[in-house]
């Protein structure tokens, strides 16, 4: 009860002070300079296949940057976009498990690494229709910045663009230097680091080499939890080279995740090989083209299962300037997806797609982008998803824009093939079939948002989504009781969610920035005749607030993360229904060559958990040095 009342005390100080941080400025600081870009001046990719600035994206747009990144000495890309206003993490608890990416309340996300998609066709083991998952994609150390587009892009990205779509854009080689980082830490935790990256004239390379340890975590109540300890190692490597008129770019990527003790030997391992052959050119002042070949390999195994999957893919996509008025985007997709599997044999599927956008430039400040595209999946069949975004840029600090657009989703092969399984725990039996006969979600999704910039210091936005489903997809316990358990996966009748982001950021001083963010989703199931419910998963409203202090010599990062009025599932209990969990890293310059660093994570040593009766991860540390040759 001390330590509660200490908690609860220590959290609503922490609370108090950054609050006031970010509302006023701080007393005697010098006056804000202007920023050398602004957040919304930033060109992305994502949203619209092809660069174009945030301001002129009719889409809620968020930015991680590499300094972002490096800052925080992160584990995995969990750990990256945990704190990201809209982004939701699932976890099973321990640092090694599987982390799946939520936006605006979906699991069907789409991730991508340099715009090629890492989804696996089989699923990823939980969490609904979640086929991505973080802890196993890549190291941290070759991330130039990540693309988060919230809201349906099922029109350029086909079927689990739902929620939104994350496109990790990875470095390339600019200079001829060497980083080297060492950290340890609680749990027994080591971390090794090294990246290489170099140019020559017009050929450049990028190589990074990560290694991590955990031993068993500890949660926010004391306990440590038995086998969850974690080696990962990670290799990438990006050559880039001038060939011809054009840009050609061979990627490699190499992931190994193994349990640390033979007691857990029938606990998921990952080995993933991966590469990439992309070709850009410009044929024009005008045209542009990209082609773009690759695999994903992805090893999933234990002593009772092993999943292989390969995933095939080709694009070609152009993009033609035609007049003043309008910008053609169009491309091709194909993908074969691949599958050995000890529980259900080999599987595969072919999917081909035809896209093609338009964004029109009507008037001075207004702009219409129709898009459409056509799917023909090899299990289901042929779709077709239409969308149309609109932006207008009401002055140089305010733009508004809309968008609508049907969405597609196509089950797993775990929820379509997954044999006959009993299990039994004690009192209590778990039957587990494959439904062959689901037929796919579709549905659509809406946003409508502002992006302004009040002044030279200071930026926010604003957005609300809507989205309906029909024949979603969930895993659903049809048992007699909470003894006898029987899951399969169904077509719930209906699938509801909307919702609004809000978002402020700061330059307080020239060194200090701070932001806030706050997000109120209402995701909701309904089955048969049954009243709709709410997700079990999905917090109704979450926080995000962050101030960042920056000099010559020394930066600080201090994050928190807030969700409240989480609805308890049937058959578990959440730890705390609302709960606040703070981060901090601190970045110190010793010289030009070295850094040294500390990151804390819950450093209120917060008891909670993120996902059912699975506590995550009590107070935390790394503390390391980083030398630049």
């Amino acid at each position: 009860m001390k330590k509660m009342k200490t908690t609860k005390k220590r959290n609503a100080l922490l609370y108090a002070m950054v609050t006031s941080a970010l509302l006023c400025q701080i007393p005697g600081g010098a006056q804000a300079e202007e920023q050398e870009q602004f957040a919304f001046d930033q060109v992305v990719i994502t949203a619209n296949r092809m660069p174009t600035k945030i301001s002129e994206t009719a889409a809620n747009v968020t930015v991680i940057t590499s300094e972002e990144i490096e800052k925080g000495n992160y584990h995995n890309l969990g750990d990256i976009l945990k704190h990201t206003p809209g982004v939701n993490i699932g976890s099973y608890g321990n640092p090694g498990s599987i982390s799946a990416p939520f936006i605006n309340g979906s699991e069907q996300v789409i991730v991508m690494i340099d715009g090629r998609r890492m989804n696996m066709p089989n699923g990823i083991g939980g969490f609904g229709s979640a086929t991505t998952n973080l802890t196993g994609l890549v190291g941290t150390e070759n991330i130039e910045r990540i693309e988060i587009v919230k809201g349906g892009r099922s029109a350029l990205y086909g079927a689990d663009a739902v929620g939104g779509v994350i496109n990790i854009i990875t470095k390339k080689g600019e200079k001829n230097q060497t980083t080297v980082k060492v950290a340890g830490g609680n749990w027994d935790g080591r971390n090794f680091s090294m990246t290489n990256q170099g140019k020559e004239g017009d050929f450049g390379w990028y190589f990074s080499a990560d290694k991590k340890h955990l031993g068993n975590y500890t949660d926010g109540s004391g306990k440590t939890v038995d086998y969850t300890g974690v080696d990962q190692n990670a290799y990438t490597l990006r050559l880039d080279n001038k060939v011809g008129n054009g840009d050609l770019t061979v990627s490699y990527e190499y992931f190994n995740d193994e349990n640390e003790t033979k007691a857990a030997a029938d606990y998921d391992k990952i080995r993933q090989h991966n590469w990439d052959i992309t070709y850009k050119e410009s044929t024009s002042a005008t045209t542009d083209y990209q082609v773009k070949v690759y695999q994903n390999a992805s090893h999933r195994f234990s002593e009772s299962s092993d999943h292989d999957v390969r995933i095939k893919g080709f694009n070609y996509q152009i993009n033609s300037k035609l007049g003043d008025k309008h910008t053609l985007s169009s491309g091709i997709d194909w993908r074969k997806d691949e599958i050995q599997s000890s529980s259900y044999g080999n599987k595969d599927n072919t999917v081909k797609g035809l896209y093609l956008q338009d964004r029109w430039d009507i008037a001075e400040k207004f702009s219409l982008t129709p898009g459409f595209r056509y799917d023909d999946n090899g299990v289901y069949g042929k779709s077709s998803t239409p969308h149309v975004a609109a932006n207008y840029k009401a002055s140089d600090r305010t733009t508004y824009y809309a968008s609508w657009g049907e969405v597609f989703h196509a089950p797993r092969f775990d929820d379509l093939y997954w044999p006959h399984q009993v299990s039994t725990y004690g009192s209590k039996t778990y039957t587990y079939d494959g439904n062959p006969d689901l037929k796919p979600e579709t549905g659509w999704s809406m946003e409508v948002g502002m992006n302004h910039r009040f002044d030279d210091t200071t930026e926010g936005k604003i957005s609300y989504f809507k989205r309906k489903l029909s024949d979603a997809i969930t895993w659903k316990d049809i048992g007699t009781d909470v003894n006898n358990q029987h899951w399969i996966p169904s077509n719930v009748d209906k699938q509801k969610a909307d919702g609004v982001e809000l978002q402020v950021s700061k330059q307080l001083t020239p060194v200090l920035t701070g932001f806030v963010g706050f997000n109120y989703v209402d995701a909701q199931n309904k089955s048969g005749s049954t009243n709709y419910t709410q997700d079990t998963h999905i917090p109704k409203k979450t926080w995000n607030i962050g101030v960042s202090y920056a000099d010559k010599k020394v930066s600080v990062d201090v994050k928190g993360t807030a969700a409240f009025d989480r609805t308890n599932p049937k058959y578990y209990k959440y730890i705390e229904k609302s709960f606040w969990v703070w981060d901090a890293d601190v970045n110190w310059k010793l010289s030009k060559e070295y850094t040294t660093f500390l990151t804390v994570n819950n450093i209120f040593d917060k008891y909670y958990d993120g996902y059912a009766s699975y506590p995550l991860g009590g107070r935390n540390y790394v503390i390391g040095v980083k030398a630049v040759f």
